[in-house]
């Protein structure tokens, strides 16, 4: 164990992930020094006037506060996604899947601490994030309890949120109010925002209870300029027995950008939208037969359409009349672009999409053919054999259609209210169609499930634990090896020769457990919480220097020494000619392994520049 005091006397660099707000903000601060000197004072604090006075905007008399949400606890709310997280990933061997060679990642445990631990190795990496939260129906308590690390009053202290009450939190998350709900997504949606690459997007379901709320919050954080659409889903086909003045059959996917002008969507049609395919591509059939009474009468566009094949004669119906005139159609006749219906005597045009790589009207917000709840009830009946597990499921076919307008084939996805998992299984599935290496991350509270619902008898007919995230992983397990037997059935040899393809149906799992810490008393050190396993540590080193992780990891020293990205990782008691080989290389040295790093420096065999003390 190496007290961080000595090693920043002995001059060597410290990370400590305790410190990743304030060292952010030091980042920020620093950058606008850079760039606008003037603005940060002898204290390293913004000067606001300062900064007023270069805007031309300090003896304004307008109303600067513009037009934002406001709700009871919004300051907490900020503070809470600013402060570090006491939590860190702790390797779940059994629960895992291929874990030496996947890509795609579990994390089991509370999201907000699961962001903030992927905010350093995953920032601006993330293509996509889909999100189900909780929806705010003030019939019960938050499942998620949201408490912060350190007491209201001490956060409203460092924070300067003085008018907020200490008791706060308390309250407010006893019921399902909308500051509460607000409180509860704010943080989560800022830190959210920090994970998505430059042409990220974020897609949120929500219902009727929120959605003002939630589009107004998003704007804030994400900017009024960087809205893309409110997509609206039918979700049934009719009303329940509930329902008793309006049926509602729809709900709603929040759109937004991280940066508009990025060149977001992948401008290629969602196959399934087109009905047919031949030769030349994917196309639908589209009647040409329009009214021709009133405003629409137009005498001169009756005529026969004869069938080049048959010889047969065409006329619209009665009180109908041709949407083309005769040049068009004889023109279309020719391209062999115009469908004759024998059976039904109709002529119809074929709509093929006019480029199928780029379109300006590709997409549309009004998703009526993405499945529905019951679809995703009936597809976890055919996975876990139980159809009432979850009560409101999203369907594959939904988010495979969001997963084909915003994903590449090698982009990482991210879902933190992983759920019953169809964000993963919809990864996987359109991996296993378009030869796509995507990744997924999933995160999932570990959320106790009650005796009386039906989760908790397959949990004990399955030998699970009772938590929604033990189903999360169970689904993932069957809904690959499905996937993986449908792959080799239509080709035997795909996957058992050719390995550089194989489909990904793995998965690591990671709990998220308290940190170790060093306790300074009685003038001795000891450590709190301490970890299990090299692999822990070496993890949480990784995480710390901004590494994957699903990144290579090379064993040099079992338990001892590793490498990844070309550093090293020390995460036990070295010798000192073992540790010199590498001297040329970045050493990164866990702050709780039992060595003497002031020999190792003392005896030249390490470049102080390049030793890094983690402290995570």
């Amino acid at each position: 164990m190496i007290d961080k005091q000595q090693a920043e006397l002995l001059g060597v660099n410290v990370i400590d992930t305790n410190n990743q707000g304030n060292d952010d903000k030091v980042a920020i601060i620093n950058k606008i020094k850079d760039l606008l000197p003037n603005i940060i004072n002898s204290d390293n604090q913004l000067d606001t006037k300062a900064l007023n006075d270069l805007l031309g905007v300090a003896n304004s008399t307008s109303n600067n506060q513009g037009y934002e949400l406001t709700f009871a606890g919004k300051g907490l709310a900020r503070a809470k996604a600013d402060a570090p997280t006491n939590k860190e990933l702790k390797i779940e061997l059994e629960q895992s899947k291929n874990f030496d060679k996947t890509q795609n990642i579990v994390i089991r445990g509370d999201n907000i601490d699961a962001l903030k631990v992927l905010y350093k190795n995953y920032h601006k990496q993330i293509k996509m994030i889909y999100i189900d939260p909780p929806y705010n129906t003030k019939s019960e308590n938050f499942v998620y309890n949201d408490n912060f690390k350190v007491s209201e009053a001490e956060l409203c202290e460092e924070f300067g949120l003085n008018e907020e009450t200490t008791n706060f939190l308390t309250s407010v998350y006893g019921t399902r109010s909308h500051s509460g709900w607000l409180s509860f997504m704010y943080p989560r949606l800022k830190l959210a925002r920090e994970l998505l690459t430059d042409d990220g997007v974020i897609f949120i379901s929500i219902d009727d209870n929120e959605q003002a709320n939630l589009k107004i919050i998003c704007d804030e954080i994400f900017g009024v300029d960087n809205f893309i659409t409110q997509f609206i889903w039918k979700k049934k086909g009719g009303s329940s027995n509930t329902e008793k003045i309006v049926g509602n059959l729809v709900e709603y996917i929040v759109c937004y950008a991280k940066n508009k002008t990025s060149g977001i969507f992948n401008y290629k049609k969602i196959e399934r939208q087109y009905r047919y395919k031949d030769e030349i591509g994917f196309y639908n059939l589209e009647g040409i037969e329009k009214t021709n009474l009133g405003s629409y009468e137009r005498p001169t566009m009756i005529f026969p359409i004869i069938d080049p094949l048959t010889n047969s004669s065409y006329l619209p119906q009665d009180n109908m009349r041709w949407t083309i005139g005769k040049e068009l159609v004889d023109k279309l006749i020719k391209e062999d672009k115009l469908f004759f219906d024998r059976v039904n005597n109709k002529v119809k045009i074929i709509k093929r999409p006019e480029d199928y790589e780029s379109s300006e009207n590709l997409f549309y917000n009004l998703l009526l053919n993405s499945g529905s709840m019951s679809m995703a009830k009936d597809e976890i009946n055919n996975i876990l054999h139980n159809r009432e597990i979850f009560d409101t499921p999203k369907p594959v076919i939904l988010m495979r259609d969001l997963l084909i307008i915003v994903t590449k084939k090698d982009d990482i996805v991210l879902d933190f209210f992983a759920g019953s998992g169809t964000t993963g299984d919809a990864v996987m599935q359109l991996n296993a169609e378009d030869g796509g290496k995507r990744k997924f991350i999933l995160v999932q509270w570990d959320e106790r499930i009650a005796e009386n619902k039906e989760a908790y008898k397959f949990c004990t007919e399955n030998n699970l634990e009772p938590f929604i995230s033990s189903i999360t992983i169970e689904r993932l397990n069957r809904a690959g090896e499905k996937i993986k037997a449908e792959q080799q059935a239509k080709n035997p040899d795909l996957l058992a020769n050719d390995t550089t393809n194989e489909l990904d149906i793995g998965y690591k799992v990671f709990s998220l457990v308290d940190k170790p810490k060093i306790d300074y008393q009685n003038d001795s050190l000891a450590i709190i919480n301490s970890r299990v396993g090299a692999l822990n540590t070496l993890y949480n080193m990784l995480v710390a220097t901004c590494k994957p992780l699903d990144i290579k990891i090379e064993e040099i020293i079992l338990d001892v020494l590793y490498k990844a990205a070309n550093e090293i990782y020390v995460v036990g008691n070295i010798d000192v000619d073992t540790l010199s080989k590498y001297r040329d290389l970045k050493v990164n040295i866990d702050a709780f392994v039992d060595i003497s790093l002031e020999s190792y420096l003392n005896l030249g065999l390490l470049d102080k520049d390049n030793v890094y003390m983690i402290y995570s």
